[in-house]
């Protein structure tokens, strides 16, 4: 019997979701991931349930994550040749993944940066 990998269980309800990485001269520290959460909490126009909060990794970098009434954020760095790092943007409220990359390209000054909207 062959089932289908993926499909809509859920096609009332909105979803968006976005990834960005970049790349930067330093790796993004604790600090700077909070601040980066809540900034990204303005751009996109939701509502802060939880202060977001960011954790060492060790020797594997950093990470974070902030709580949005309409889902959430969650951020990671890695201590590669050219740090990278990593949002993983998922909503139920639509929001401007074009805005929120631009605005994460200039808030960390990436050296480059790509982003991708995934389709649900």
């Amino acid at each position: 019997m062959e089932r289908d990998r993926w499909k809509n269980l859920a096609p009332k309800l909105v979803r968006q979701r976005v990834i960005i990485e970049g790349t930067t001269e330093k790796i993004v520290e604790p600090e700077q991931i909070k601040s980066y959460l809540q900034a990204l909490a303005d751009v996109t126009k939701m509502e802060v349930l939880s202060p977001p909060e960011a954790h060492s990794a060790h020797d594997m970098g950093y990470g974070g994550w902030i709580h949005w009434k309409s889902s959430g954020a969650a951020f990671y760095s890695y201590p590669t040749d050219l740090p990278l790092f990593t949002v993983d943007c998922y909503t139920c409220k639509p929001f401007s993944a074009e805005s929120a990359a631009e605005f994460t390209r200039k808030y960390f000054n990436a050296i480059e940066l790509v982003w991708q909207e995934v389709k649900v």
